[in-house]
Protein backbone atom coordinates (compact mmCIF):
# COMPACT_ATOMS: atom_id res chain seq x y z
CA UNK A 1 0.00 0.00 0.00
CA UNK A 2 1.51 3.67 -0.64
CA UNK A 3 3.04 5.34 1.89
CA UNK A 4 0.88 8.11 1.94
CA UNK A 5 -2.32 6.72 2.30
CA UNK A 6 -1.42 3.73 5.17
CA UNK A 7 -4.29 1.81 6.51
CA UNK A 8 -4.31 0.69 10.72
CA UNK A 9 -5.37 -3.16 10.05
CA UNK A 10 -5.08 -5.31 12.64
CA UNK A 11 -3.90 -9.33 12.55
CA UNK A 12 -4.71 -12.42 13.86
CA UNK A 13 -2.09 -15.17 14.68
CA UNK A 14 -3.32 -18.48 13.74
CA UNK A 15 -1.07 -21.35 14.07
CA UNK A 16 1.74 -19.98 15.49
CA UNK A 17 4.74 -22.30 16.75
CA UNK A 18 5.99 -20.19 19.69
CA UNK A 19 5.11 -17.70 22.32
CA UNK A 20 6.09 -14.21 20.68
CA UNK A 21 8.39 -12.30 22.23
CA UNK A 22 8.54 -8.81 21.19
CA UNK A 23 16.55 -2.00 11.60
CA UNK A 24 18.94 0.73 4.99
CA UNK A 25 20.62 -0.06 -0.22
CA UNK A 26 20.91 3.20 -2.87
CA UNK A 27 20.45 1.78 -6.35
CA UNK A 28 21.96 2.08 -9.22
CA UNK A 29 21.63 -1.17 -11.33
CA UNK A 30 24.96 -2.66 -12.41
CA UNK A 31 27.64 -4.87 -11.14
CA UNK A 32 29.09 -6.98 -8.71
CA UNK A 33 27.50 -9.05 -6.20
CA UNK A 34 29.06 -8.94 -2.58
CA UNK A 35 29.48 -11.90 -0.44
CA UNK A 36 28.81 -11.67 3.34
CA UNK A 37 29.39 -13.78 6.51
CA UNK A 38 26.45 -15.87 7.28
CA UNK A 39 24.66 -14.29 9.65
CA UNK A 40 24.86 -17.13 12.49
CA UNK A 41 27.55 -17.62 14.25
CA UNK A 42 29.03 -20.92 15.28
CA UNK A 43 27.08 -22.90 18.15
CA UNK A 44 29.42 -24.35 20.57
CA UNK A 45 28.27 -27.34 22.62
CA UNK A 46 30.22 -30.09 24.97
CA UNK A 47 32.94 -31.61 22.95
CA UNK A 48 31.64 -30.33 19.36
CA UNK A 49 30.39 -27.43 17.04
CA UNK A 50 27.83 -27.43 15.21
CA UNK A 51 26.91 -25.39 12.69
CA UNK A 52 23.87 -23.23 12.04
CA UNK A 53 23.77 -24.75 8.23
CA UNK A 54 23.63 -28.30 10.09
CA UNK A 55 20.52 -27.32 12.34
CA UNK A 56 18.93 -25.40 9.44
CA UNK A 57 19.52 -28.55 7.34
CA UNK A 58 17.27 -30.41 10.18
CA UNK A 59 14.89 -27.36 10.05
CA UNK A 60 14.44 -27.80 6.01
CA UNK A 61 13.94 -31.26 6.43
CA UNK A 62 11.24 -30.95 9.03
CA UNK A 63 8.68 -27.69 7.18
CA UNK A 64 8.87 -29.77 4.14
CA UNK A 65 6.21 -31.70 6.35
CA UNK A 66 4.18 -29.03 6.36
CA UNK A 67 1.74 -30.62 4.47
CA UNK A 68 0.93 -33.53 6.16
CA UNK A 69 -1.95 -34.31 8.43
CA UNK A 70 -0.95 -33.54 12.10
CA UNK A 71 1.84 -30.91 11.44
CA UNK A 72 1.60 -28.18 13.64
CA UNK A 73 4.76 -26.16 13.37
CA UNK A 74 9.05 -26.33 13.58
CA UNK A 75 10.77 -24.26 16.09
CA UNK A 76 14.43 -23.63 16.42
CA UNK A 77 16.71 -23.44 19.16
CA UNK A 78 20.27 -22.16 17.63
CA UNK A 79 22.12 -22.14 21.10
CA UNK A 80 21.76 -25.81 21.81
CA UNK A 81 21.38 -26.89 18.26
CA UNK A 82 17.73 -28.58 18.86
CA UNK A 83 15.09 -28.39 16.63
CA UNK A 84 11.35 -29.10 17.95
CA UNK A 85 8.54 -30.51 15.88
CA UNK A 86 5.39 -30.49 17.01
CA UNK A 87 2.66 -33.01 15.55
CA UNK A 88 -0.96 -33.82 16.99
CA UNK A 89 -1.74 -37.34 16.62
CA UNK A 90 0.72 -40.44 16.24
CA UNK A 91 3.57 -39.23 14.35
CA UNK A 92 3.94 -41.39 11.15
CA UNK A 93 7.32 -42.83 10.36
CA UNK A 94 8.82 -40.56 7.94
CA UNK A 95 8.22 -37.75 11.08
CA UNK A 96 10.04 -40.04 13.85
CA UNK A 97 12.90 -40.21 10.84
CA UNK A 98 13.92 -37.05 11.22
CA UNK A 99 15.14 -37.76 15.24
CA UNK A 100 17.52 -40.44 13.90
CA UNK A 101 18.25 -38.67 10.33
CA UNK A 102 19.66 -35.58 11.84
CA UNK A 103 23.03 -33.77 11.35
CA UNK A 104 25.29 -34.78 13.50
CA UNK A 105 25.37 -32.90 16.80
CA UNK A 106 21.86 -31.63 15.91
CA UNK A 107 18.82 -32.85 18.42
CA UNK A 108 15.34 -33.31 16.68
CA UNK A 109 12.52 -33.87 19.60
CA UNK A 110 9.02 -35.07 18.02
CA UNK A 111 6.42 -33.90 20.52
CA UNK A 112 2.61 -34.77 20.68
CA UNK A 113 0.45 -31.54 20.52
CA UNK A 114 -3.57 -30.76 20.95
CA UNK A 115 -4.20 -29.30 17.82
CA UNK A 116 -2.57 -29.08 14.52
CA UNK A 117 -1.39 -26.55 12.40
CA UNK A 118 -4.36 -26.62 10.32
CA UNK A 119 -6.44 -26.76 13.18
CA UNK A 120 -5.30 -23.54 14.42
CA UNK A 121 -4.94 -21.60 10.91
CA UNK A 122 -9.09 -22.24 10.33
CA UNK A 123 -9.09 -21.20 13.63
CA UNK A 124 -7.40 -18.29 13.55
CA UNK A 125 -9.25 -17.36 10.19
CA UNK A 126 -12.80 -17.69 11.08
CA UNK A 127 -11.57 -15.37 14.52
CA UNK A 128 -10.36 -12.96 12.29
CA UNK A 129 -13.09 -12.70 9.18
CA UNK A 130 -15.82 -12.40 12.21
CA UNK A 131 -14.08 -10.16 14.15
CA UNK A 132 -13.47 -7.39 11.33
CA UNK A 133 -16.96 -7.73 10.74
CA UNK A 134 -18.02 -7.09 13.83
CA UNK A 135 -15.28 -4.76 15.27
CA UNK A 136 -13.56 -3.46 12.19
CA UNK A 137 -9.34 -4.43 12.08
CA UNK A 138 -8.00 -2.72 15.08
CA UNK A 139 -9.96 -4.43 17.97
CA UNK A 140 -8.38 -8.30 17.63
CA UNK A 141 -4.43 -7.87 17.26
CA UNK A 142 -3.16 -11.53 17.50
CA UNK A 143 -3.70 -14.61 18.19
CA UNK A 144 -1.54 -17.31 19.35
CA UNK A 145 -1.38 -21.04 20.36
CA UNK A 146 -1.10 -22.13 23.84
CA UNK A 147 2.64 -23.51 24.77
CA UNK A 148 0.53 -27.40 24.17
CA UNK A 149 -1.26 -26.11 20.99
CA UNK A 150 -4.82 -26.55 22.88
CA UNK A 151 -6.03 -23.37 21.92
CA UNK A 152 -5.54 -20.09 21.23
CA UNK A 153 -3.79 -16.58 23.45
CA UNK A 154 -5.85 -13.92 22.11
CA UNK A 155 -4.45 -10.45 22.00
CA UNK A 156 -7.02 -7.43 22.09
CA UNK A 157 -6.41 -3.91 21.70
CA UNK A 158 -6.87 -2.38 25.29
CA UNK A 159 -8.08 0.10 24.06
CA UNK A 160 -10.90 -0.43 21.85
CA UNK A 161 -14.48 -1.33 22.04
CA UNK A 162 -14.02 -5.04 22.15
CA UNK A 163 -12.11 -5.20 24.87
CA UNK A 164 -15.26 -3.63 26.70
CA UNK A 165 -17.77 -6.50 25.53
CA UNK A 166 -19.39 -8.72 27.67
CA UNK A 167 -18.70 -12.36 27.16
CA UNK A 168 -15.48 -11.46 24.54
CA UNK A 169 -13.29 -14.50 25.35
CA UNK A 170 -16.50 -16.60 25.02
CA UNK A 171 -17.72 -15.06 21.90
CA UNK A 172 -13.94 -15.18 20.71
CA UNK A 173 -14.03 -19.42 21.31
CA UNK A 174 -17.66 -19.78 20.29
CA UNK A 175 -16.50 -18.69 16.42
CA UNK A 176 -12.96 -19.79 16.62
CA UNK A 177 -14.09 -23.81 17.97
CA UNK A 178 -10.91 -23.74 19.90
CA UNK A 179 -9.91 -23.33 23.56
CA UNK A 180 -9.47 -19.22 23.70
CA UNK A 181 -7.41 -16.83 26.40
CA UNK A 182 -7.37 -13.50 26.41
CA UNK A 183 -4.43 -11.45 26.80
CA UNK A 184 -5.21 -7.19 26.62
CA UNK A 185 -2.32 -5.32 25.16
CA UNK A 186 -1.51 -1.38 24.09
CA UNK A 187 -0.66 -1.85 20.64
CA UNK A 188 -1.34 0.35 17.53
CA UNK A 189 -2.13 -2.63 14.98
CA UNK A 190 -0.69 -4.04 11.87
CA UNK A 191 0.32 -1.74 9.19
CA UNK A 192 1.15 -2.72 5.20
CA UNK A 193 4.89 -0.99 4.31
CA UNK A 194 3.99 0.44 1.48
CA UNK A 195 6.09 4.14 1.29
CA UNK A 196 15.33 3.29 -2.66
CA UNK A 197 17.44 1.51 -4.23
CA UNK A 198 16.56 4.30 -5.32
CA UNK A 199 17.09 4.04 -9.91
CA UNK A 200 17.84 0.14 -10.79
CA UNK A 201 17.92 -0.59 -14.07
CA UNK A 202 17.31 -3.95 -16.29
CA UNK A 203 18.26 -6.56 -15.12
CA UNK A 204 15.99 -6.27 -12.33
CA UNK A 205 17.04 -6.62 -8.57
CA UNK A 206 15.04 -7.40 -5.00
CA UNK A 207 14.64 -4.74 -3.17
CA UNK A 208 14.32 -2.12 -5.51
CA UNK A 209 12.32 1.14 -5.20
CA UNK A 210 8.59 0.94 -7.17
CA UNK A 211 8.09 4.95 -7.56
CA UNK A 212 5.62 7.21 -8.60
CA UNK A 213 5.83 9.24 -11.72
CA UNK A 214 7.55 12.12 -10.09
CA UNK A 215 9.91 9.20 -8.36
CA UNK A 216 7.88 8.99 -5.15
CA UNK A 217 8.89 5.91 -3.40
CA UNK A 218 5.89 3.65 -1.82
CA UNK A 219 6.61 0.30 -2.50
CA UNK A 220 9.63 -2.08 -3.09
CA UNK A 221 10.72 -4.82 -5.72
CA UNK A 222 10.77 -8.83 -4.54
CA UNK A 223 12.81 -11.64 -5.87
CA UNK A 224 12.42 -12.69 -9.24
CA UNK A 225 10.76 -15.92 -10.65
CA UNK A 226 10.93 -18.08 -13.28
CA UNK A 227 7.05 -19.22 -14.25
CA UNK A 228 6.00 -22.78 -15.26
CA UNK A 229 6.23 -21.20 -19.17
CA UNK A 230 9.62 -20.02 -18.57
CA UNK A 231 8.88 -16.25 -18.18
CA UNK A 232 10.47 -14.08 -16.09
CA UNK A 233 8.21 -11.89 -13.09
CA UNK A 234 8.61 -9.64 -10.31
CA UNK A 235 7.36 -10.41 -6.82
CA UNK A 236 6.06 -7.81 -5.34
CA UNK A 237 3.05 -6.97 -3.20
CA UNK A 238 -0.65 -6.75 -4.68
CA UNK A 239 -1.63 -3.89 -2.62
CA UNK A 240 1.01 -1.76 -4.08
CA UNK A 241 -0.83 -1.53 -7.61
CA UNK A 242 -4.26 -0.62 -8.38
CA UNK A 243 -4.57 -4.28 -10.30
CA UNK A 244 -4.45 -6.40 -13.57
CA UNK A 245 -2.33 -3.90 -16.26
CA UNK A 246 -1.05 -1.17 -13.93
CA UNK A 247 2.26 0.49 -15.10
CA UNK A 248 4.80 -0.05 -12.61
CA UNK A 249 7.65 2.39 -12.31
CA UNK A 250 11.02 2.33 -10.53
CA UNK A 251 12.61 4.67 -7.92
CA UNK A 252 13.26 7.52 -10.99
CA UNK A 253 9.70 7.52 -12.34
CA UNK A 254 11.24 5.11 -15.33
CA UNK A 255 9.25 2.42 -16.34
CA UNK A 256 10.14 -1.25 -15.32
CA UNK A 257 7.11 -3.02 -16.17
CA UNK A 258 3.45 -3.77 -15.66
CA UNK A 259 1.27 -6.18 -13.26
CA UNK A 260 0.96 -9.39 -14.76
CA UNK A 261 -1.36 -11.61 -12.49
CA UNK A 262 -2.05 -11.08 -8.67
CA UNK A 263 -3.31 -13.22 -6.07
CA UNK A 264 -5.26 -11.43 -3.13
CA UNK A 265 -5.36 -13.94 -0.48
CA UNK A 266 -1.57 -13.89 -0.80
CA UNK A 267 -1.41 -9.93 -0.95
CA UNK A 268 1.39 -10.64 -3.80
CA UNK A 269 1.72 -9.82 -7.42
CA UNK A 270 4.01 -10.80 -10.38
CA UNK A 271 5.36 -7.72 -12.65
CA UNK A 272 6.43 -8.67 -15.98
CA UNK A 273 9.27 -6.35 -17.00
CA UNK A 274 10.89 -4.25 -19.31
CA UNK A 275 14.22 -6.42 -19.50
CA UNK A 276 15.43 -9.12 -17.88
CA UNK A 277 15.52 -9.80 -14.23
CA UNK A 278 18.30 -10.62 -11.62
CA UNK A 279 18.76 -13.28 -9.12
CA UNK A 280 20.62 -11.53 -6.51
CA UNK A 281 18.85 -9.08 -3.93
CA UNK A 282 19.70 -5.56 -3.06
CA UNK A 283 21.65 -5.24 0.76
CA UNK A 284 23.32 -3.04 3.27
CA UNK A 285 22.20 0.29 3.99
CA UNK A 286 19.76 2.50 1.85
CA UNK A 287 21.83 4.27 0.45
CA UNK A 288 24.91 1.36 0.35
CA UNK A 289 27.14 2.38 -2.79
CA UNK A 290 28.71 -0.12 -4.73
CA UNK A 291 31.60 -0.22 -3.17
CA UNK A 292 29.82 -1.81 -0.37
CA UNK A 293 30.23 -5.47 0.06
CA UNK A 294 26.70 -6.05 0.71
CA UNK A 295 25.38 -4.10 -2.12
CA UNK A 296 23.96 -6.73 -3.58
CA UNK A 297 24.00 -10.38 -2.99
CA UNK A 298 23.25 -13.47 -4.65
CA UNK A 299 19.91 -15.33 -4.33
CA UNK A 300 20.50 -19.67 -3.49
CA UNK A 301 17.04 -20.76 -2.76
CA UNK A 302 14.16 -21.19 -0.72
CA UNK A 303 13.78 -21.75 2.55
CA UNK A 304 10.13 -22.22 4.88
CA UNK A 305 10.17 -20.38 7.67
CA UNK A 306 10.41 -22.18 10.56
CA UNK A 307 10.02 -20.26 14.56
CA UNK A 308 13.81 -19.52 16.20
CA UNK A 309 15.24 -18.71 12.68
CA UNK A 310 17.01 -15.64 12.05
CA UNK A 311 15.71 -13.59 8.86
CA UNK A 312 16.91 -10.68 6.73
CA UNK A 313 14.19 -8.46 5.38
CA UNK A 314 15.19 -5.97 2.61
CA UNK A 315 12.81 -2.60 1.44
CA UNK A 316 13.83 0.45 -0.85
CA UNK A 317 12.89 3.32 2.21
CA UNK A 318 14.85 1.39 4.80
CA UNK A 319 16.92 -0.62 3.52
CA UNK A 320 18.29 -4.21 5.12
CA UNK A 321 17.50 -5.06 8.32
CA UNK A 322 19.23 -8.59 9.40
CA UNK A 323 19.05 -10.40 12.82
CA UNK A 324 15.41 -10.82 13.23
CA UNK A 325 13.93 -13.86 14.59
CA UNK A 326 11.07 -15.61 13.55
CA UNK A 327 8.34 -15.33 16.49
CA UNK A 328 5.32 -16.89 14.65
CA UNK A 329 4.55 -19.21 11.92
CA UNK A 330 1.04 -19.49 9.98
CA UNK A 331 -0.29 -15.23 11.00
CA UNK A 332 -3.51 -14.36 9.92
CA UNK A 333 -3.95 -10.84 9.19
CA UNK A 334 -6.58 -8.38 7.47
CA UNK A 335 -4.92 -7.85 3.98
CA UNK A 336 -7.99 -5.52 2.08
CA UNK A 337 -10.90 -7.31 2.53
CA UNK A 338 -9.37 -10.77 2.75
CA UNK A 339 -7.39 -12.81 5.65
CA UNK A 340 -3.65 -13.51 4.98
CA UNK A 341 -1.57 -15.81 6.44
CA UNK A 342 2.18 -15.19 6.88
CA UNK A 343 5.08 -15.05 9.38
CA UNK A 344 5.96 -12.22 11.62
CA UNK A 345 9.77 -11.49 12.92
CA UNK A 346 11.26 -9.31 15.27
CA UNK A 347 14.30 -8.10 16.74
CA UNK A 348 15.57 -9.73 20.39
CA UNK A 349 16.26 -5.86 21.12
CA UNK A 350 12.92 -4.35 19.89
CA UNK A 351 14.28 -2.54 16.91
CA UNK A 352 13.69 -1.35 13.58
CA UNK A 353 13.04 -4.27 10.85
CA UNK A 354 10.75 -2.47 7.94
CA UNK A 355 9.72 0.65 7.64
CA UNK A 356 6.55 2.50 5.41
CA UNK A 357 7.59 2.07 1.26
CA UNK A 358 9.00 -1.31 1.90
CA UNK A 359 6.40 -3.57 1.05
CA UNK A 360 6.76 -6.30 -1.50
CA UNK A 361 10.42 -6.33 -0.59
CA UNK A 362 12.62 -10.02 0.14
CA UNK A 363 12.89 -11.45 3.02
CA UNK A 364 15.93 -13.96 3.32
CA UNK A 365 18.16 -16.19 5.50
CA UNK A 366 21.90 -15.66 4.95
CA UNK A 367 23.48 -18.53 4.46
CA UNK A 368 27.36 -18.67 3.38
CA UNK A 369 26.52 -15.02 2.05
CA UNK A 370 23.69 -16.35 -0.30
CA UNK A 371 20.12 -15.57 0.54
CA UNK A 372 17.60 -18.27 0.78
CA UNK A 373 14.47 -16.91 -0.31
CA UNK A 374 12.14 -17.11 2.79
CA UNK A 375 8.97 -14.50 1.73
CA UNK A 376 7.81 -10.88 0.60
CA UNK A 377 7.03 -8.16 2.92
CA UNK A 378 3.66 -7.24 3.49
CA UNK A 379 3.57 -5.11 6.40
CA UNK A 380 4.38 -4.02 10.03
CA UNK A 381 3.70 -3.43 13.61
CA UNK A 382 4.52 -1.58 16.79
CA UNK A 383 6.01 1.74 15.77
CA UNK A 384 9.63 2.89 16.17
CA UNK A 385 11.94 6.24 15.33
CA UNK A 386 13.29 5.05 11.94
CA UNK A 387 16.56 6.82 11.87
CA UNK A 388 17.85 7.24 8.47
CA UNK A 389 15.81 6.27 5.19
CA UNK A 390 14.98 7.44 1.79
CA UNK A 391 12.13 9.14 2.01
CA UNK A 392 10.26 10.12 5.40
CA UNK A 393 8.27 7.36 6.84
CA UNK A 394 6.81 5.35 9.44
CA UNK A 395 8.89 2.55 10.90
CA UNK A 396 8.42 -0.73 12.96
CA UNK A 397 9.78 -3.30 15.24
CA UNK A 398 7.75 -6.48 13.24
CA UNK A 399 7.80 -7.65 10.36
CA UNK A 400 5.24 -9.70 8.48
CA UNK A 401 5.78 -11.62 5.57
CA UNK A 402 4.30 -14.07 3.09
CA UNK A 403 6.08 -17.14 2.49
CA UNK A 404 7.93 -17.63 -0.67
CA UNK A 405 6.87 -21.29 -1.06
CA UNK A 406 3.33 -19.98 -0.57
CA UNK A 407 3.55 -17.64 -3.46
CA UNK A 408 6.09 -20.32 -5.90
CA UNK A 409 3.34 -22.82 -5.04
CA UNK A 410 0.12 -20.56 -6.09
CA UNK A 411 2.00 -20.07 -9.45
CA UNK A 412 3.75 -23.11 -10.00
CA UNK A 413 6.83 -20.99 -10.34
CA UNK A 414 10.61 -21.13 -8.89
CA UNK A 415 13.00 -18.81 -7.77
CA UNK A 416 15.32 -16.99 -10.18
CA UNK A 417 18.98 -17.86 -8.52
Amino acid sequence: MRRDSTVRRAIVVGAMAAAMALSVPEAAGSTGVGRPETHHAELNRPNQTVTAAAVDRAVHAATALAGEPGYAGVAVDYDTAKVTVSWKGEAPALVSALETTAPEGVAVDVVPTALSGADLHAASTRLMDAQRAVHGPDAVLAALPAADYAGLVVEVSRDSAAARTTGLARNLERVAGVPVQLRMVDDDGFRSTAASRRNDRAPWHAGGAIASRDGTDYCSTGFSVITAAGSERIVSAAHCNRGFGSVVRDGAGERMGTVSSRALQLDAELIKPAGATASSVFAGRWNASQASARYRIPVAAVRAPAVGQRVCSSGAVTGEHCGAKILATDVAWSCGKRTCHGFRAGRDDGGVVVGGGDSGGPMYMLVDGRAHASGMIDGGSNRRSCGSTSVTTQCFSYVYGIPMVDILRHWGARINN
